[in-house]
């Protein structure tokens, strides 16, 4: 596990089990998150199983809850290749607006820090979505000025932390 300290509240990254499937769908499919996704649409009950067992048995990908207390506030995805993790942040609709998508961040790249296949971290950011993107610069990614589909790319060293 992962923790990232405030004066308030400890938040920790735990591994994903198959437990957490129902509510990684709802907030997958969270209407704010469907609109920044890269397909832009919702994903079915199969398609998200299927998705989330290739996920949690697949070497390359780490796949986290935030937890805050006892409470699940969010979720990080890094998928590795070729030394590079592209990273994904989703925060809980009822917990967004607090900063924790800077805290999960922060925990991710520290998560990050001892694992010899990652030396880099990517972001692609819908460019509507300022909160993620001002999460990103906020934990020292910057805008690389690439494009993927539209997307704002974001990249930082695990090695230069903030």
């Amino acid at each position: 596990m992962t923790e990232a300290r405030t004066a308030s509240t400890v938040l920790v990254l735990r591994p994903a089990t198959p437990a957490d499937a129902a509510r990684l769908l709802e907030w997958r499919n969270d209407p704010a998150v469907v609109g920044f996704s890269l397909t832009g649409r919702p994903v079915t009950a199969t398609d998200h199983a299927e998705w989330l067992a290739a996920r949690l048995g697949r070497s390359p990908s780490r796949l986290w809850i935030a937890e805050e207390g006892v409470d699940p506030v969010g979720q990080v995805r890094v998928d590795l290749e070729d030394g590079t993790g592209t990273v994904s942040i989703g925060v809980a609709r009822e917990h967004r607006g607090r900063g924790l998508g800077s805290r999960m961040l922060r925990a991710v790249v520290v998560a990050m820090e001892p694992d010899v296949e990652v030396r880099n971290l990517r972001a692609l950011v819908h460019p509507e979505n300022v909160a993620s993107m001002l999460a990103f610069e906020h934990v020292g990614f910057s805008d690389t000025g690439g494009r993927h589909q539209g997307f704002v790319e974001f990249a930082r060293s695990v090695e230069a932390n903030p």
